[in-house]
C-alpha cells in the first residue's frame, strides 16, 4: 500500500511538472490550454473547465500569507515546508501538494493561484482566496490573517472582474459552473477555547460560527455561485498539541463536543438551504472521520506513523517548530514524510493529502455526502445515482417514441393508441404509447433522473421544465410522409420547439435559457415512416440512393435548426431491418423478409452515419451518440432466448400470420385480434414496435452501451456532460 500511495503521488507531481513547465512558455501556454479544453478521458477531463474558488484557513493555503503582514507562525514558506515537490517553498503547509490541489488535478484544472500572489492577475481556471489563521468570525486573528469575509470582499472584486472581461453571459455561466471549496471553522474554536475554555455556551457560539458561514454561503448564491465543497472539523481534543500537554497524552473529548456540536450543526443547516435556495447543492466531506482512522491504524492506510509529526519537536513532534522560524528554534524532521499522516502538527503530508482528496473527489456517500466533488464537477450524478442539476429531454420523431401527442390531433386510428390494450403493463387509461407501457425514451429519461417527459400537445402541462416530447405517431422526415393523416411531420416538431425556446428565453432570460439548451439532449427516432410509406410497386423503380440523400437532408436541416436554437447533444438510433418487421413479412408471400426494404435500411444506416461525422466537423461542438438498433432487434428476432424472450418473429397483439396485421385493440380495420398472455416474453408487442421488455433492453444499451452498440458516445455521457469517445 505505501508503495501505491508513493507511486500515486510520483505521478501526479509528474504531471503537475508538465503542466507547469507548459505554461511558462508562450507557447506551452497554448499547449497548455489545449490540454485543458480537449477531452482525453472520463476521469480526467470534461468537455468545458470548471472554475474553482477555494476559501479558507490554513489546510487550504496556498501561500497568500506570504503577501500579508503577519507571524511565521501563519507562514509556510521556508524550508522544510515544500520539500517533497514545491522549491522554493510557496506557503503551502505541507511537504508538498494540498488538498485542493489534487482536487484542481482531478478536475482537470492547472494549480489555482492565491489571489494576492502578485504575479496572477487572470484566474481563468479560478482562484484561492485561503489563509492560514483566518476564521468564520472576524474576531478570529484579525489583524494577522484573512478573515473569511474579507475573502469573500475578494471574491466580489473578482466577479466585477469577470463581468467586465467576459461579459455578463460568460461571467454568470463561469460562477454557476464553478465548484466553490471551504476548510474553515478550526482557528474559531482553537482560539476561543485556548482563552476561556470552561465558561463557555458551546451551542449558542457553534451557531455563531455557522450564522457567519452561512452569510458566506448566501453571498456566493447571490453572485451565482451553487456548489460548494466543505470539509468537517478535525478533532480539535486529537490535534498533536493538545494530547501532548495532557498527562496521558490521550485525546481531549470536551474539544471533541465542540468538533461534533459544528459538524452536526453544519450537516442541519446544509440540508436547509438545499431546500430554501434554488440549485444550491454540496458537498460534504467527512474529514474528521478519515483522520481519525488514519491517526488509529495508520498501516492500514499505506502509512507507518499517525500520532506523530513529521516535522517539529517534543513529544510527538508536536510543538510547532518546524523550519526553525518560530518561537521554539530547535525542530526535527522524519527521513520521509510519505510515512506519515502529519507533516507538522497541525497540517497533512503530501501523502495523506492525496488519499484525503481522492475520497473527497470520488468517495461514496459515507464519506462525501449527497454528492462527491467529482459529481459537482461533472454536473452528473450524485454518490445516491440522482443527478446534481437536471439535464433537460427533447425527443422528436414517430410512434417509437410518441407518448400520446397523436391523441389531440385528428388523425386515424392506425396512427393513435389510445385504447386498450395498449399500455396495459404500465398506464391506466392508455396514454397514446404504442406499446403495453413504457417506451425507450421513458426510461431514458428514468436513468437521467427525470420524470417521464410530458407531450408538447398535451393540454394539461405547460411547464415543460425537464423537456417536451414532441414525437408524433406516423411522423417522418420528409413532409410528404403520411400528410394526409395530419400525423406531425419533423419540421412541425422542429417549429413546435423554436415556439417553446422562445418561451423559456421569456420565462428563464436569455442566459439560463441558452444554458438549458446547450445542457439538453435531443433524442430522434425518424426516418422509418419514410420508407415504409414506399409501395411496393415504386420500390422496384426507386433510386434508392437519391431516395436516401433527401431522407438525410431533410433530417440534418431539423438538427441545424436545433444547433441554431443552442442544442449540441444529438441521441439518435439506426434504423431496423424494415423488411423483417411482422408488420412487413405479414405481407410477403411464405411471410418472408423483404430484401428491398431492408437494403434501404442499411443503406440510410451507412449514409447517417457519415451524415452525422461530418456534422461534428461542421457544427463546433456537436455531439451524438448513434445506437445501433438495426442489430440490436434483429439479434432479439433471431435469437430471443438468449435475450430473456420466448418469441421474437411474432408479435404478441394482432392477427394473421405472426399477428402482423396492424389490428392491436379492433379500432383499425379488421376488429378482431389476438393478445398474448405476457408481453414480456415478446420482442414486439405490435406488428411494428416493441414491448416495453425489449424497449427497457434497448435503453439500457443507449444508454451506457459501449461503442459496439452506441457510439461515440453513449447518452450517459451526453447526459453527464462528458467528452469520453467509449471504448
Amino acid at each position: 500500500m505505501e508503495g501505491n500511495i508513493n507511486t500515486q503521488s510520483e505521478a501526479i507531481s509528474s504531471t503537475l511538472d508538465i503542466y507547469m513547465g507548459l505554461a511558462k512558455s508562450h507557447l506551452g501556454i497554448i499547449s497548455f490550454l489545449l490540454i485543458l479544453t480537449r477531452c482525453q478521458s472520463c476521469q480526467e477531463h470534461f468537455n468545458k473547465h470548471v472554475a474553482l474558488f477555494v476559501f479558507g484557513d490554513s489546510l487550504f493555503d496556498p501561500g497568500n500569507n506570504n503577501y500579508i503582514n503577519t507571524t511565521t507562525e501563519l507562514q509556510a514558506n521556508f524550508w522544510p515546508y515544500g520539500e517533497s515537490y514545491f522549491n522554493p517553498p510557496t506557503g503551502r503547509f505541507s511537504d508538498g501538494h494540498i488538498i485542493p490541489d489534487f482536487i484542481a488535478h482531478f478536475a482537470g484544472l492547472p494549480l489555482i493561484p492565491a489571489y494576492l500572489d502578485p504575479h496572477n492577475n487572470e484566474f481563468l481556471y479560478g482562484a484561492n482566496f485561503a489563509s492560514a489563521g483566518s476564521g468564520v468570525l472576524d474576531e478570529t486573528q484579525p489583524t494577522i490573517a484573512v478573515k473569511l469575509t474579507t475573502q469573500l470582499q475578494y471574491f466580489t472584486d473578482l466577479v466585477k472582474h469577470y463581468r467586465k472581461n467576459l461579459g455578463d453571459v460568460k461571467a454568470e455561466q463561469l460562477l454557476s459552473d464553478a465548484v466553490f471549496l471551504f476548510s474553515c471553522g478550526s482557528n474559531d474554536y482553537q482560539i476561543l477555547l485556548e482563552n476561556n475554555k470552561s465558561s463557555l455556551l458551546y451551542d449558542e457560539y457553534v451557531e455563531m460560527v455557522i450564522g457567519n458561514l452561512t452569510q458566506v454561503f448566501k453571498v456566493i448564491h447571490e453572485k451565482g455561485g451553487r456548489k460548494i465543497g466543505i470539509t468537517t472539523l478535525t478533532s480539535l481534543g486529537c490535534l498533536l498539541p493538545v494530547r501532548a500537554e495532557r498527562p496521558d497524552n490521550t485525546c481531549d473529548e470536551e474539544l471533541n463536543i465542540i468538533s461534533t456540536l459544528h459538524d452536526k450543526s453544519l450537516s442541519k443547516k446544509l440540508q436547509d438551504l438545499t431546500q430554501q435556495w434554488e440549485g444550491f447543492m454540496y458537498s460534504k466531506f467527512e474529514l474528521q472521520t478519515e483522520i481519525t482512522k488514519r491517526m488509529k491504524n495508520p498501516s492500514k492506510y499505506g502509512l507507518k506513523v499517525g500520532n506523530s509529526a513529521c516535522c517539529g519537536t517534543g513529544p510527538f513532534r508536536a510543538i510547532n517548530s518546524c523550519g526553525g522560524k518560530r518561537e521554539t528554534r530547535e525542530f526535527e524532521l522524519c527521513d520521509n514524510p510519505n510515512d506519515y499522516l502529519l507533516f507538522d502538527p497541525y497540517h497533512p503530508t503530501e501523502a495523506a493529502n492525496l488519499q484525503l482528496s481522492e475520497l473527497f473527489w470520488e468517495g461514496d456517500s459515507k464519506v462525501a455526502s449527497p454528492y462527491n466533488l467529482k459529481s459537482l464537477f461533472q454536473g452528473c450524478q450524485s454518490s445516491q445515482g440522482i443527478f446534481n442539476k437536471h439535464v433537460a429531454l427533447f425527443i422528436f420523431g414517430d410512434s417509437l417514441f410518441d407518448p400520446g401527442n397523436n391523441n389531440y390531433i385528428n388523425t386515424d386510428p392506425g396512427f393513435q393508441a389510445n385504447f386498450w390494450p395498449y399500455g396495459e403493463s404500465y398506464f391506466n387509461p392508455p396514454s397514446g404509447r404504442f406499446s403495453n407501457g413504457r417506451l425507450i425514451s421513458d426510461f431514458i429519461a428514468e436513468y437521467a433522473g427525470l420524470p417521464l417527459i410530458p407531450a408538447y400537445l398535451d393540454p394539461h402541462y405547460n411547464e415543460f421544465l425537464y423537456g417536451a416530447n414532441f414525437a408524433s405517431g406516423g411522423a417522418g422526415a420528409l413532409v410528404e410522409t403520411n400528410t394526409k393523416f395530419s400525423v406531425l411531420d419533423l419540421k412541425t416538431q422542429l417549429q413546435y420547439f423554436s415556439d417553446l425556446e422562445k418561451r423559456y428565453r421569456k420565462d428563464l432570460g436569455d442566459v439560463k435559457a441558452e444554458q438549458l439548451l446547450s445542457d439538453a439532449v435531443y433524442l430522434f427516432s425518424c426516418g422509418c415512416n419514410d420508407y415504409l410509406a414506399l409501395t411496393s410497386n415504386n420500390l422496384s423503380n426507386l433510386h434508392y440512393e437519391e431516395y436516401v440523400g433527401v431522407v438525410i437532408g431533410n433530417l440534418t436541416d431539423v438538427f441545424k435548426g436545433i444547433y441554431e436554437k443552442g442544442g449540441r447533444k444529438i441521441g439518435i438510433g439506426t434504423i431496423p431491418p424494415l423488411g423483417c418487421l411482422p408488420y412487413v413479412r405479414a405481407q410477403q408471400p411464405g411471410n418472408t423478409c423483404n430484401e428491398e426494404l431492408n437494403t434501404i435500411s442499411s443503406l440510410h444506416n451507412r449514409a447517417f452515419s457519415k451524415e452525422l461525422q461530418e456534422l461534428t466537423q461542421q457544427f463546433e461542438g456537436f455531439m451524438f451518440a448513434n445506437y445501433d438498433h438495426s442489430t440490436a432487434l434483429s439479434e432479439r428476432m433471431k435469437n430471443p432466448s438468449k435475450y430473456g424472450f420466448k418469441v421474437g418473429d411474432s408479435s404478441c397483439c394482432g392477427s394473421g400470420p405472426l399477428r402482423g396485421i396492424y389490428n392491436c385493440g379492433g379500432k383499425r380495420g379488421i376488429r378482431e385480434f389476438q393478445l398474448c398472455d405476457n408481453p414480456d416474453d415478446y420482442v414486439f408487442f405490435d406488428a411494428p414496435h416493441p414491448s416495453e421488455a425489449a424497449s427497457r433492453q434497448f435503453a439500457e444499451h443507449f444508454w451506457n452501451g459501449d461503442s459496439k452498440v452506441t457510439s461515440p458516445y453513449n447518452l450517459k455521457a451526453l447526459f453527464h456532460g462528458t467528452c469520453l469517445l467509449i471504448s
